[in-house]
């Protein structure tokens, strides 16, 4: 009887398992909404869900999008946060932050005088990138009027 048993319960087992798994569909409305149920809406792009997978096949990617979007916030909050610091010290301080832009122009000009290869770093990507020569003329010509201007106080 056991025996029996082990074999009707496996069977059974074997045969629940080839069931097919009730159909979901997903798609996304004309606000952006993501939407899921088990009939598809008239009228809308909807895509069957593997409901046997453990996690939906966008989810890392989904992950990935929101982590990014909260670290492009946390840099924006905190150059807002230097630009108002910034913006105060101009306003309390006009003459030091002049000076120290100036400091800066001469700095500027020594280095793309005097170096052979000029990196700077690419506000897009964060990374450091060889200027070619035409941009380095730009910005020769536009740090000497700056220094003129410094000079001119």
């Amino acid at each position: 009887m056991t025996k029996f048993s082990l074999i009707l319960g496996t069977a059974l087992l074997a045969i629940s398992s080839l069931s097919p798994a009730a159909k979901f569909y997903k798609w996304v409305d004309d606000k952006g909404v993501t939407h899921y149920d088990a009939q598809p809406p008239q009228g809308a792009n909807a895509t069957e869900v593997n409901t046997r997978a453990n996690a939906s096949s966008d989810q890392s990617e989904a992950i990935e999008a929101l982590e990014a979007k909260r670290e492009a916030a946390q840099k924006a909050k905190e150059a807002a946060a230097t630009q108002a610091r910034e913006e105060k010290r101009l306003e309390t301080e006009p003459e030091a932050v002049a000076q120290e832009r100036c400091e800066q122009h001469r700095k500027n000009l020594e280095t793309l005088t005097n170096k052979p290869t000029v990196r700077r770093k690419n506000p897009e990507t964060g990374e450091l990138e060889v200027i070619d020569q035409d941009v380095r003329d730009k910005m020769l010509a536009d740090t000497r009027s700056a220094l003129e201007k410094c000079e001119a106080r």
